[in-house]
């Protein structure tokens, strides 16, 4: 099962998706989230939701339980 989630950039604020069935870590830095790709072409990129809502959005309410 993939999950696709909409991230939006800091500098930009322009839109994209992310895998997550290809992130490997997902935590907080203050105010940011980071979120750790695995796989060849690893990196990492900052998105605004918090880990909880990242998770609320889609696995539902179940996610926050």
């Amino acid at each position: 099962m993939r999950f696709w989630i909409e991230c939006t950039r800091f500098d930009t604020g322009h839109s994209y998706f992310v895998n997550i069935a290809l992130v490997g870590g997902m935590w907080r830095d203050g105010g940011r989230t980071i979120l750790s790709f695995v796989g060849s072409d690893a990196r990492e990129v900052e998105v605004k939701e918090t880990p909880e809502q990242i998770l609320s959005m889609h696995l539902g309410s179940a996610a926050t339980a």
